[in-house]
Formats: structure tokens, C-alpha cells, sequence
């Protein structure tokens, strides 16, 4: 049932206040706890004015391309993820923003994952999520929308699903690559409300594993929070080893929460520190120019203001990317260090232009890097000698709040400009679970200041 305004405002100036534990407490979980599933106030949508509070993004992906997706049309579409900040009141922003054409969804629901990368729900947890009121949306070409404001519990690290119907054709749809999520297609018809997985079929791994329209998970949170924004490539994203495809093997990433920014949840978590991570990486993307296929995203000049800028919250950004721009075959000549240097510098300004704090990641070792996709540059000699000049520049300037040596914390100490071998996930490039979370512990939490 819809709750008053009046009623509203109270219960969420109530949910609010709970939430806010301690100055610098995620223990948010304990708060969200004390709104039960079919509980009173339960999935209640929040008209009106809300209460003073920050907005800050407990989970995100950055959009790459609309151009090569499932076809979902008459499907129910079920995706997973982990929240990282936790909270009672939440919305969730969806995005079109690569489509050339309107898409019209409905039926979105938000559940508790019964298992990680499973299809079924935990029953009685289901919350159906409005638009302006209305439980269907259309988003037209190039838009980004929000669901209304409801009350819903998440946790940090508790996952959850969000299923949505496609009543109508959908021969574009925007989409970030290579999730890392299992996604889930449904037979034909609307199975969004149902907590029961038996109808999904889960889509080819490597394939149409992508988040499909969701861009964030925003919660309403203390002043005092801020979100981080780690943004980058594939690094960033979380990839696994590129030869896995090919051979069949099972990613030990998928719906494990590995990426290094999941590991910096974490420490900022055990910390009690308040900041929540988004993360803002794309497979294969570059600093300077557009990626060389489509799914690879808009250069980081480009989206830095869409996917960073406009973050939800954000107070800091941690920048880690070059290696790409290096490596990645295309037609040309690859940039140099001094015109990569000059992106860094450009983006450093459009951040400090905006208030933030940025906090710059050298770019880690690919010596030897191999792949069984496209034949790749990372291991020659001129990609490697850009790194270190990139590198040397990231470690001796000044413009940037920090820095962060990814390079060191994952080079072999034995094989300079290599990945050490208990960080490797096979491919010479990409970190493995174990990597990914070294390169959490490399980050000096001093960098980041406490919001006031």
C-alpha cells in the first residue's frame, strides 16, 4: 500500500537517523535488519520531500554499447549483484544511454539472492519499484532514469537480484560487457515478481553475461559518507584471464565479488571508515581514444563526466588506466607517454574543477601478456617502455592527491614488468582473486579524508 507523505517523511526521517550508527559506521546492516520483509513500512515508495540526507551509490557499473545484446523481447530479464553501502531507503537508476531507440520495461523488482549466481530469490522479499508511480517505464534514446524512492533494506555485501519484463521489441539495449554476474533469461513471460529461479535459463558465459540497463543502486545515507569512484578497464572492472574463453574454463570471478574494488569495500568497511565504492571500470576501454571494438566504451575523456562526475555522492576518484591505450591493436600509431600524461593532467582538472579528491593508480605489469581473442600489443617492447614512463610521471607529480602503486604491489620481484605468479591469472595481464585483492591492500587508506 502507498504510504501518506506525511507518513512517509516521518518513517524515513526515522529509517534515516537509525541508519546513521556511528560517524563513520557502515554497520548499517544491523539497521537495515529492522524493517522485516512484509514488516510494516516495507517496500513503501517515498513521495514528497525526503529527509535531509546524502545520496550516495552503494553499487554501480559504467554503460559501454547498445550494440550487440540478447534479444529479451517477451522475456524476463534476472540480474545480480552486491550492494556495498548498506541503507533503508534506495532507488535504482537505469540507463539508455548508448540506444538509438526508446525501450519500454516493467514489472522491476528487487529481491534478496537466495545463493550467489543462483536464479532464485528469497521468497517474501520481493519489493516491485515505481517510476513516477507507475510500475512500467520508457526510456528514450541517450536517457537515464531513476526509480522512485522506497523502502528497502540492503546490507553491504548481502546480494541482491533485480528482475524486470520486456513487454515489447528491444533490438537495442544498452549494456555493460563482461559482468562477471550471471545473467538470467526467463521463458517467455513476466516472472519479474516471482521469487521461484525454475523458469531462467542462465545465458552463455562470455556471450550476454552483461548487465543489461541497470547502472546503479543509490541509497540514502549519513552526511558524512562519500563515494569513491574507482574508474578504469578491465582492471578496474575485474576481469579474468582473457584465455579462459576459449577454454572452457569457469571464471572464478563470477559472482564471488572479487574485484578489487569489492576488496576496498571491505577495508573501508572494517575500517568504519564512511565511504562506499562504485565502480566505474569497462573492459578494454582507454584513456584518449574510443575503444577499438564498440563494447569497450567511449574514451575516459569522454564518460568521465557521466560515469564519474555524475556519480551519485562521489567525494573521491581513483583513477587507474593506460595500459590499453598501449596494448590494444588499432590503426595508427600508438599514443605516446607524454600524450597520455596530458589525459591524466585533463582529467586531474575536470575533478578538481568539480570538488573532488583524485588519487592516481599506476598501471600494473603485462610483460608476456597473451590471449587466445585478438593479438594484442601489451608485451612489446614499446608498450612496456610507455608504461614505465607513464608510471615514473604518475609516482613523481604532484597534481593528484595521492597515488597508488599498482606496479609494485603486483610486479614479480624476480621478473621485473611481470605480474608476481600468485597474482596472475593466466593471461599475463589480468590479476587473478587474489591479485585483485592485493591491489585493495596496496591502497593507503590516509588518502581518504572523512567527509564532514
Amino acid at each position: 500500500m502507498k504510504l501518506s507523505i506525511l507518513h512517509g517523511l516521518a518513517l524515513a526521517s526515522a529509517l534515516l537517523m537509525t541508519a546513521c550508527g556511528g560517524e563513520s559506521s557502515n554497520n548499517l546492516n544491523v539497521a537495515a535488519t529492522s524493517i522485516r520483509p512484509s514488516g510494516a513500512g516495507f517496500c513503501n515508495s517515498m513521495q514528497g520531500n525526503l529527509p535531509q540526507a546524502r545520496v550516495v551509490t552503494s553499487w554501480k557499473t559504467a554503460p559501454g554499447d547498445a550494440l550487440i545484446t540478447h534479444p529479451i523481447s517477451g522475456l524476463t530479464v534476472r540480474q545480480s549483484f552486491a550492494p556495498h553501502w548498506a541503507g533503508n531507503v534506495v532507488r535504482l537508476r537505469l540507463s539508455n544511454r548508448y540506444s538509438s531507440l526508446p525501450v519500454t520495461f516493467t514489472n522491476f523488482h528487487l529481491a534478496e539472492e537466495a545463493e550467489p549466481g543462483g536464479a532464485d530469490m528469497v521468497p517474501n522479499t520481493e519489493c516491485k519499484l515505481t517510476f513516477n508511480e507507475q510500475p512500467s517505464v520508457t526510456l528514450q534514446a541517450g536517457e537515464t532514469v531513476v526509480s522512485d524512492w522506497m523502502v528497502y533494506p540492503v546490507e553491504s555485501f548481502k546480494r541482491v537480484g533485480v528482475s524486470f519484463y520486456a513487454p515489447g521489441l528491444t533490438p537495442q539495449v544498452t549494456r555493460h560487457l563482461n559482468a562477471n554476474e550471471v545473467l538470467y533469461l526467463s521463458l517467455p513471460g513476466d516472472y519479474a515478481g516471482s521469487a521461484d529461479g525454475s523458469v531462467f535459463v542462465a545465458a552463455p558465459e562470455g556471450y550476454t553475461a552483461n548487465f543489461l540497463v541497470i547502472e546503479a543502486l543509490e541509497v540514502l545515507a549519513p552526511k558524512n559518507v562519500g563515494t569513491v569512484v574507482t574508474v578504469g578497464d578491465s582492471i578496474t572492472d575485474g576481469s579474468d584471464s582473457t584465455t579462459a574463453f576459449l577454454s572452457g574454463r569457469s571464471s572464478p570471478l563470477v559472482a564471488t565479488d572479487q574485484r578489487y574494488p569489492n576488496h576496498l569495500q571491505r577495508r573501508f568497511n572494517s575500517a568504519g571508515m564512511p565511504f562506499t565504492v562504485a565502480n566505474a571500470g569497462i573492459g578494454g576501454n582507454e584513456l584518449l581514444r574510443d575503444g577499438w571494438l564498440p563494447q569497450f566504451g567511449k574514451a575516459l575523456l569522454t564518460r568521465f563526466n557521466a560515469d564519474v562526475l555524475q556519480t551519485q555522492g562521489v567525494s573521491h576518484v581513483l583513477l587507474m588506466i593506460g595500459t590499453n591505450d598501449f596494448g590494444n591493436p588499432k590503426p595508427g600509431q600508438a599514443p605516446t607517454s607524454d600524450e597520455l600524461i596530458a589525459g591524466y593532467k585533463e582529467l586531474i582538472a575536470n575533478a578538481k574543477n568539480a570538488g573532488l579528491k583524485v588519487i592516481l593508480g599506476t598501471i600494473p605489469p603485462a610483460e608476456g601478456t597473451v590471449t587466445e581473442l585478438v593479438p594484442v600489443l601489451h608485451g612489446a617492447a614499446s608498450a612496456k617502455r610507455g608504461r614505465d614512463e607513464a608510471n615514473a610521471w604518475i609516482r613523481s607529480q604532484t597534481l593528484s592527491d595521492g597515488v597508488v602503486d599498482f606496479e609494485q604491489c603486483l610486479e614479480d620481484k624476480n621478473r621485473p614488468g611481470f605480474l608476481a605468479a600468485e597474482y596472475n591469472s593466466g593471461d599475463n595481464l589480468h590479476p587473478n582473486p587474489a591479485g585483485y585483492s592485493a591491489m585493495a591492500d596496496c591502497v593507503n587508506l590516509n588518502l581518504f579524508e572523512r567527509q564532514p
